[in-house]
């Protein structure tokens, strides 16, 4: 679980959380840019009459037309954390070195699209234009027990985009020598923070940055089976979870 496939590449060799954030950045930008061009060019294709290729699950409020087709306004996805800097030469993203420069980055996704038939003469995103938004990465130590939460709040553009990346910068703190590293799960949620405006999500799904090679145990235990080899890609319904060793 080591090779990074979609993560920004480390060319410049950041040094400081400076140069870090803005690889990251320039990176999420780029992605959002890309994730909105696929949107636009589905709309096109399909005279508006969908959510859009990049297809939210759930995300609140959750509406329905007559023949049962959802449109969801609201959603977030994030990714697996993204490390473009720490004390080994070629970090990998999900197990992370104490004091790596590592980046959970999170997609706001805002419905740009009208669907009357579902009760959205006005596109989500147009309605969400000018409105205050707080995201929230709640992250627990599975190790120890502990928690911890970080939080960046701004306001929507009028309209909203289709795609808000944001960007947080992960603690990694040293576990020290001779304790155990630690497991982290981190759990995404994001809420528009005004009255009547019942918009709210939490991150079901994320977008997994490594390629897993697998691992063949033959020759050396071959009764057993191959440990499949899986892609870089979105994980669903499934915990985001990275590793901190001393």
């Amino acid at each position: 679980m080591t090779a990074l496939e979609d993560a920004p590449a480390a060319a410049e060799a950041p040094t400081t959380e400076e140069q870090a954030r803005a690889l990251a950045t320039r990176w999420a930008n780029e992605q959002a840019a890309r994730l909105t061009e696929q949107v636009q060019n589905y709309m096109a294709k399909k005279n508006g009459q969908s959510n859009g290729e990049v297809t939210p699950r759930i995300g609140g409020p959750t509406t329905y037309d007559p023949f049962g087709n959802p449109y969801v306004p609201f959603d977030v996805v994030a990714t697996s954390p993204i490390t473009v800097a720490g004390p080994q030469l070629y970090p990998p993203s999900k197990i992370i070195a104490a004091g790596s420069l590592s980046f959970l980055v999170a997609f706001i996704w805002a419905n740009p699209v009208s669907d009357t038939l579902a009760g959205w003469a006005v596109p989500a995103n147009v309605q969400l234009g000018g409105l205050p938004w707080r995201m929230t990465v709640d992250l627990t130590n599975l190790t120890n027990g502990s928690t911890a939460t970080l939080a960046l709040d701004d306001t929507f553009p009028g309209p909203a985009q289709p795609i808000t990346p944001v960007i947080f910068l992960l603690p990694t703190p040293d576990p020290g020598l001779g304790n155990d590293p630690s497991l982290i799960e981190a759990n995404v949620t994001v809420y528009v923070d005004f009255p009547a405006k019942p918009y709210a999500a939490f991150a079901t799904n994320f977008w997994d940055v490594d390629n897993d090679p697998g691992f063949p145990f033959a020759p050396y235990f071959p009764i057993l089976p191959t440990v499949p080899p899986e892609t870089s890609g979105y994980r669903y319904d499934l915990p985001n979870r990275y590793l901190i060793y001393p």
